[in-house]
């Protein structure tokens, strides 16, 4: 008979998170587990003989008082001991737990814990694939298991307990071929975590579950089933688009809030872009809507009843997190609705899908570490529920592992019928989808790559909507630019790497040596000498250029870490940077040519080589044509700039070669912009929440190099009178006569006025990252913010992470820049209090934005009034459009910076803000006062 399995699920507080240092338990908590049933619960508070820090009772609740009387660890140390004796122990990031209690148990005479353990934070990692963030808080909301005392032990190991019954219960749900692969893998994983995936593999044995309808096995992978759907527009009911209140309320029933503002959007881009089905017209459409319109229903709902498969729309959206939210989000809410289906596809580059055949080469190679392992079982589970084998399914902070590089699509150097999972493909699904779309969805980087490309992956249409428009011209910007990097390309070259090392491509090369597939030594060791003398090269050409960047900074630049330096010819541009610049260029060339002619005959004996080989020569194929665009992008860079281009230098001081990049990018996008897609495009229309500047679009067309625009502006459906209000502090100094110190010091004290006098979340906004981390630093010396949780762009984690973190936070405070300024959707009480640190202006040093000045000069234009004053107040309203997402919403923008009201610039800043809205001056006695008055609720 089976011996039957209990599973101690554990949770402990403690003080800190070492016992060495005198840190003890102040609460454990057990989960029993048998027969897949929890069977039993022990818990208890326990008194750590030493202060708890209010840190530590914010988090957790768990007060001195309250463990007062509780017992000592030394009294309940053997009770634990035998409870867990005999069990697996589980938890969620067992390193910590199991270490701290073993070690209690030794401190107290006891043997260290010997148990087997299981990590349910792994677990999860592999299990949930597609889940953003596996903290135990996180995995108990998204899977509504009830959570009524976050950090305290008793409920962490209950749900945890919980967690652990639903992940066995995944595993067991998994085709018998995918967790037969996890088990090979499993043994890299944490403890015995393991050994939980062969357990579970032999009871599946012992039941044989049948494959699940949906999946299909194909070369040893469990994949989902995928179908593309087609518009039947044939069959469809006749349908016409509800012109009326009446049948628009029909079509909306209960489903939807219908808006006055969004009826007016939907009519009037219907009506343009009927007009210009019938008609030659090329007049182009610019919509601002306010926050709260309902913009995206506003152009989905009437572009439903005009765009077919065969003349389809292109929507442009600013990031690829909005195209995921307009395909997944909004289309679904837009079907929900309408009396047929349209069909919507999003269409990205090759390189965010996976590519099968490779992953199933990388699961041959022998595991590198603990690492590999589990991005190999993650993506099995992820196989078998992703029918888009689209990477950001996975919703990873980043993508840098090497894993990624190497199963990442990159298309076919030859025919893609011989690759063997070619009717399984998803980037060919997906291109299949957008032929068969009345929508296509894309994001602005993709679009105007896609200018620049002789051959466009985007289909000819002639209807296109760019939402939040007021991003494109920078996007198109960003997509002109060209880097070259020191560390970028010496790891191209070490990729290329010797004959001698096994691992790289010359090294794997050599082994199809004695195949006769064309490939030979000689030529393998030309490409060898070629880059060793390269990477030579590089490394002495960019240590004379950290020489010539240290002759041509100031003074004020040498004091920091951060270096932006615009490259002029000057007299310090010496011969023999001149020299090695033409060496360097010349070895580029080498090696890459040397390359291709290695490809080439290559692929003339491709039926010769197995699958991995054609990988081989694939992957190699493609290290050169990146090193062929690096030469280019060198060669272009040192030759003269046009005017409309500026060349900078990038480092950092404390280790300036490695993070030496060269930096080259169009300086104005208009006339890129208007000969790529405003003159070959009949109907475009503009929208987003920030397009005009007190009514008018000037700034928005000039940097499209549109004509003037048919314009529509749609108003705010929020009282700016009754729910926001804008305040300057009184006793602001100047702020050019601070120095950096004395700005972060002057920071933090408003923030203390804030936090003792409300318990509010507060977004701060900043425009320097520097001045951010002072901040940061400020307040956690600082007593008045003790319990606080404070979160900082660039220190805790993701930018969703730390969105997820602040929405569930009781007074947190969130001190963000650049991304933090728009984009962020906190309606409620979870956000009503947003302090602005300094008016958004760019940093005029910035060697870009300086080139993008002279430019304005030459033209004859004021930069500043031009070009620096509206973008800072487009800034502004995009930070003021934080605040208020609701008809319900309360909230108060504080500006530390008085050039808002003691300039023309910043009173024409404020001009542009709602009129209605409460602008003053307030004392800080008076902001102590007021704040708690204004956001109190009203009963």
């Amino acid at each position: 008979m089976k011996e039957k399995v209990t599973y101690a699920v554990v949770d402990i507080e403690t003080t800190g998170g070492n016992v060495a240092s005198g840190d003890r338990i102040i609460q454990f908590g057990c989960v029993l587990i048998e027969d897949e049933k929890i069977v039993q619960q022990y818990a208890t508070d326990i008194n750590p003989l030493v202060s708890i820090s209010k840190q530590i009772e914010q988090l957790t609740g768990i007060t001195n008082q309250k463990v007062a009387h509780a017992p000592y660890f030394e009294d309940v140390a053997t009770t634990i001991f035998n409870l867990l004796d005999g069990c697996i122990f589980v938890a969620h990031n067992i390193q910590f737990d199991y270490r701290f209690l073993s070690e209690e148990f030794v401190r107290c005479g006891l043997p260290p814990l010997s148990i087997s353990g299981i990590d349910t934070v792994e677990l999860a990692q592999i299990l949930l694939p597609k889940e953003p963030s596996f903290r135990l808080n996180d995995l108990a909301a998204a899977f509504n298991f009830s959570h009524e005392n976050p950090h305290q032990a008793d409920s962490d190991a209950y749900v945890t307990a919980e967690l652990f019954l639903m992940l066995k219960k995944k595993l067991k749900q998994l085709p018998l071929v995918t967790v037969e692969k996890l088990v090979e893998l499993a043994y890299h994983c944490t403890m015995q975590t393991g050994q939980f995936f062969k357990d579970t593999l032999s009871e599946m044995y012992t039941e044989r579950p049948p494959l699940p309808k949906q999946l299909i096995v194909k070369e040893g992978l469990a994949l989902q089933q995928k179908t593309v759907d087609y518009e039947q527009r044939t069959h469809r009911v006749p349908v016409h688009y509800p012109i009326t209140s009446k049948e628009k309320e029909k079509l909306f029933q209960q489903k939807l809030t219908m808006r006055t503002p969004q009826i007016k959007m939907m009519d009037e881009v219907y009506d343009y872009f009927s007009e210009h089905q019938s008609e030659h017209q090329s007049e182009h459409f610019a919509i601002e809507a306010a926050t709260g319109t309902g913009k995206t229903l506003g152009y989905l709902l009437p572009l439903a009843y005009l765009a077919t498969p065969q003349e389809p729309v292109v929507i442009s959206t600013y990031t690829t997190l909005l195209q995921k939210q307009l395909f997944e989000k909004d289309s679904r809410q837009l079907n929900a609705i309408l009396p047929f289906t349209i069909q919507t596809a999003v269409l990205k580059s090759k390189r965010h899908y996976i590519h099968l055949a490779k992953f199933q080469e990388v699961l041959k190679d022998p595991v590198e570490n603990q690492l590999d392992a589990l991005l190999r079982m993650r993506t099995l589970t992820w196989l078998t529920e992703t029918t888009t084998g689209d990477l950001d399914e996975l919703n990873l902070t980043n993508y840098l592992q090497p894993f990624w590089d190497k199963i990442r699509h990159r298309g076919w150097v030859d025919t893609m019928q011989e690759d063997p999972f070619y009717e399984q493909d998803f980037y060919l699904f997906a291109q299949e989808k957008i032929k068969n779309a009345s929508i296509i969805i894309t994001n602005h980087a993709f679009l105007c790559h896609d200018l620049h490309r002789k051959e466009p992956i985007l289909p000819d249409v002639q209807k296109i909507v760019i939402d939040e428009a007021h991003h494109l011209a920078d996007v198109a910007t960003e997509a002109s630019s060209e880097i070259f990097s020191y560390y970028r390309n010496q790891h191209l070259l070490r990729l290329v790497g010797k004959l001698a090392e096994e691992k790289s491509f010359l090294g794997r090369l050599n082994q199809l040596v004695p195949k006769n597939i064309g490939i030979q030594t000689s030529q393998l060791n030309l490409i060898e000498m070629s880059t060793l003398a390269l990477e030579e090269e590089l490394s002495l050409f960019f240590e004379e250029l950290v020489m010539y960047c240290h002759i041509e900074m100031t003074e004020a630049q040498k004091k920091q870490d951060q270096i932006d330096l615009q490259f002029v010819r000057t007299t310090s541009w010496s011969l023999e940077l001149r020299k090695l610049t033409k060496k360097v260029v010349a070895l580029l060339q080498d090696v890459t040519i040397l390359g291709m002619e290695v490809t080439q005959k290559a692929l003339a004996q491709r039926k010769q080589m197995t699958q991995r080989e054609r990988h081989l020569i694939d992957d190699f194929f493609e290290l050169m044509q990146t090193l062929e665009d690096q030469t280019d992008i060198f060669q272009q860079i040192f030759q003269n700039s046009e005017q409309n281009e500026v060349t900078w230098f990038s480092f950092k001081q404390k280790s300036p070669k490695n993070s030496f990049v060269i930096k080259r990018s169009r300086i104005d996008s208009s006339e890129f912009l208007r000969t790529k897609l405003v003159e070959q495009t009949k109907s475009i229309l503009y929208t987003g929440a920030t397009l005009e500047l007190n009514s008018v679009f000037t700034y928005f067309e000039k940097q499209l190099g549109e004509q003037p625009l048919r314009k529509l502006l749609i108003p705010t459906p929020y009282d700016y009178r009754e729910q926001a209000k804008l305040w300057i502090p009184k006793e602001l100094k100047p702020i050019k006569q601070l120095s950096k110190k004395q700005f972060a010091q002057m920071i933090v004290e408003y923030l203390e006025v804030l936090v003792r006098c409300s318990d509010e979340n507060m977004m701060v906004l900043f425009n320097s990252h520097e001045t951010l981390q002072a901040v940061y630093e400020l307040i956690q010396q600082h007593s008045a913010f003790l319990g606080r949780e404070l979160l900082a762009q660039g220190l805790s984690g993701s930018r969703d992470r730390m969105l997820k973190r602040f929405f569930h936070s009781a007074g947190g405070i969130l001190l963000g820049a650049d991304s933090f300024w728009e984009g962020v959707d906190l309606p409620g009480k979870s956000l009503r209090l947003i302090v602005v640190t300094r008016l958004p202006f760019e940093s005029p040093d910035r060697p870009f934005t300086k080139a993008r000045y002279q430019w304005l000069e030459r033209e004859g234009i004021n930069p500043f009034m031009a070009d620096a004053v509206p973008k800072a107040t487009i800034r502004l309203k995009q930070g003021l459009g934080r605040l208020i997402r609701s008809e319900t919403d309360k909230g108060v923008l504080l500006v530390l910076d008085d050039r808002l009201v003691h300039t023309s610039y910043g009173q024409q800043m404020l001009t542009a803000l709602p009129s209605e809205m409460t602008k003053e001056v307030i004392s800080k006695e008076d902001l102590g006062r007021e704040l708690p008055l204004f956001l109190k609720d009203e009963q």
